[in-house]
């Protein structure tokens, strides 16, 4: 009987990325409505009468030169004075995530994260076996006092200043400032994502980190968010040696993005489609979120407290310390619920290079490094219908009940002091069966 070759430690990594994790629910709106079915016919067509030859042909490693205009000219709004030549476009903002790390990121190199950071950050970083150093975060983002005694050494700093996921929270006005003075007297590089940048929902946010003099960074977008979620394009744009190093690390893997997406992409930018779009995908946002966050105010049980997401797709709930999120990945999964557990989005929960407790990560210093993060739970808040806000918020209970049943004491709303930006609702009995 054929038996397969073994493969290769190194290689192996790939397996381990979503072990015990669960896969990525979709977290967009789903509905055909939600599409802009015509518009990306529309700007088919034109392009492939006026540009067929060039877009199916080969195009630049770095993007559309049209691509990068239109991203200097977006990002101008931050205050940020960008070429195109300190642009890539990558092939989502996942990949300019990996480019960077294979470009930045050495075994044991010092990587700075948020507790709790961004799943796919975390996947695209773990291959390069950094030291994952974890960053206390309060109600408005990275503490400084933290990231003060973590920079000294520390090779990279993935930080999310608008809209993080998965808290959906942005750093104010001064805390952004306090944090970029660090930064920019540092040897760190700030690598910043702003995926869900422009996905606000109450009021825009204040200008993100490279905005403010950090000089040593790089912004990462993605184009998902404001077109359609299966146009896999995004971009990476900052200090242009940086950019220039991503480059030739992008070559090594792939020629370039996508020629044929990329002038649909910027045909439909060019007749100002994500003018016109954004706020409609603002308002079904918005109203999804709302929807959730009375369904939670109703069904919940006391010791239970939330996130009011500012922007974004998701929001962040703490449950009681006896409750381990990851016991209702199953059920959870089973019944389409849009949930992750809380620990898959932590370094400081097993998320170092080795997939494990491990001497390498400072977690190992803290006895209690887990618990933020055991003990919670992220929604997907973007991907639920505003009918289904409802019965997902009722089943959740169901299951947080059945799961734990001596959990469900009253508590203190103190007790979750270590969350993110708890919206502190005030906790709700839960409502008989």
């Amino acid at each position: 009987m054929f038996q397969s070759p073994p493969i290769p430690p190194m290689a192996q990594r790939a397996a381990l990325l979503e072990a015990g994790e669960g896969r990525e629910s979709p977290a967009w709106p789903g509905e055909a409505e939600a599409f802009p079915v015509e518009a990306v016919s529309r700007a088919m067509r034109r392009v492939l009468a006026r540009r067929a030859r060039e877009a199916l042909q080969y195009g630049p490693a770095e993007g559309l030169e049209g691509l990068r205009e239109w991203v200097c000219a977006h990002l101008a709004g931050q205050g940020l004075r960008l070429r195109p030549s300190q642009v890539l476009i990558s092939s989502g903002s996942r990949h300019a995530l990996d480019l960077l790390g294979r470009v930045l990121l050495d075994p044991a190199s010092p990587l700075l994260v948020q507790r709790p950071t961004r799943l796919g950050a975390l996947r695209a970083f773990r291959p390069y076996a950094a030291r994952l150093v974890g960053l206390r975060c309060d109600e408005q983002g990275p503490a400084p006092e933290a990231l003060a005694d973590a920079l000294p050494g520390a090779r990279m700093a993935y930080l999310q200043t608008r809209f993080a996921d998965p808290t959906g929270l942005a750093v104010p006005e001064a805390r952004a400032r306090e944090l970029a003075d660090l930064l920019a007297g540092s040897r760190c590089w700030l690598v910043e994502d702003q995926t869900y940048g422009e996905l606000w929902l109450d009021t825009p946010p204040a200008p993100g980190l490279l905005a403010r003099g950090v000089e040593h960074g790089v912004l990462v977008g993605s184009f998902s968010p404001l077109v359609f979620p299966g146009l896999r394009l995004g971009w990476v744009a900052g200090h242009p040696s940086l950019i220039a190093r991503l480059a030739q690390a992008r070559r090594a893997a792939e020629l370039q993005p996508g020629s044929l997406s990329q002038w649909v992409l910027l045909e439909m930018l060019r007749e100002g489609f994500v003018e016109r779009h954004l706020p409609a995908l603002r308002e079904r946002c918005r109203e999804r979120r709302d929807a959730v966050l009375e369904a939670l105010r109703r069904h919940m049980p006391e010791g239970v407290a939330w996130t009011r997401p500012q922007g974004g797709a998701h929001l962040w709930l703490r449950l009681p310390d006896g409750v381990d999120a990851a016991e209702l990945l199953a059920p959870a999964g089973r019944e389409g619920l849009p949930l992750l557990p809380g620990r898959a989005f932590d370094a400081g929960a097993g998320g170092c290079a080795s997939f494990g407790e491990c001497s390498q990560c400072r977690f190992a210093e803290d006895p209690q490094g887990a618990a933020p993060t055991r003990h919670a739970l992220r929604l997907s808040f973007a991907a639920l219908a505003p009918r289904a806000a409802e019965p997902c918020a009722a089943r959740l209970a169901q299951l947080l009940r059945g799961q734990a049943p001596a959990a469900w004491r009253p508590r203190e709303p103190a007790t979750v002091r270590d969350a993110p930006r708890l919206s502190l609702v005030r906790p709700h009995p839960m409502r008989p069966a």
